[in-house]
């Protein structure tokens, strides 16, 4: 996880807090129906000490003498062109406006202070590997008050055992003896909402694929809207035949000549 551009430069004034980027693993279902999960990020929070004004409490002074509070100074130079007159962050405060020894002791005059937290992640239906989610103000928390930035969250699905996604579709494989895939039968198959059952024409072939329209996954942004599962059907010849079973083909052999 980094910061996106980078961390600010401490500034007198309220400043955003930095945008944070980091990569997470979703489960396969809650990639396909949403949900939540949490993450655990390493960001800026409001120094507790000073509640984020970056001074310490009570403090008398807390503007710099030497810049007036504005966190740069005047610095005139001559050359041989005359007088130049250049604007440089204030050596005193190093930019903050605030007196020096009125800085928060806890956070050094930013107002933040490096924490972990837990952040819940919404994770929309059909979400999937390569999108990328946007938590607006999970980020770093802004300084002297300023506003949070945002997280944006990589999606990495999680591999599933049972299934094949591609975009909205999935895809699976079942097997059948090679007398139902003759005679047809009826299988149970396994889809992300439980179990289904199908029906195998007669004469089914060896690689033929199925379709179950509407079982696959919800469209993103769409989640009324679904893919289909599709089973491709694999058939099992028996190696070793009984005289009965070898009997029984070659008269199916003889009839389909």
């Amino acid at each position: 996880m980094g910061g996106m551009g980078g961390r600010r430069q401490r500034q007198s004034g309220p400043q955003k807090g930095a945008d944070l980027q980091l990569e997470v693993t979703i489960p396969f279902l809650t990639a396909c129906f949403g949900g939540e999960v949490k993450v655990d990020i390493r960001r800026e929070e409001v120094c507790s000490t000073c509640s984020g004004t970056g001074t310490k409490p009570g403090a008398s002074q807390t503007q710099c003498r030497q810049c007036g509070g504005t966190g740069t100074v005047m610095q005139v130079m001559q050359t041989p062109f005359g007088v130049m007159q250049t604007q440089q962050v204030c050596p005193a405060c190093n930019g903050s406006g605030v007196d020096p020894s009125s800085l928060c002791g806890s956070c050094g005059g930013k107002g933040t202070t490096p924490a972990r937290q837990e952040v819940t992640v919404k994770v929309p239906a059909g979400c999937n590997t390569g999108n990328q989610l946007r938590l607006r103000g999970e980020g770093d928390k802004g300084s002297k008050k300023g506003p949070s930035g945002d997280l944006y969250i990589g999606v990495k699905v999680e591999p599933s055992n049972d299934f094949q996604r591609d975009e909205f579709d999935i895809y699976t494989e079942s097997t059948v003896d090679v007398f139902d895939a003759i005679l047809g039968t009826s299988i149970k198959v396994k889809t992300i909402d439980g179990d289904a059952e199908i029906k195998v024409p007669k004469g089914t072939q060896p690689e033929t694929r199925l379709r179950i329209r509407g079982r696959g996954v919800p469209k993103l942004g769409k989640p009324q809207e679904r893919g289909d599962h599709y089973i491709t059907v694999k058939v099992n010849i028996p190696r070793n035949l009984s005289s009965d079973d070898e009997e029984k083909v070659m008269e199916l052999r003889g009839r389909s000549n």
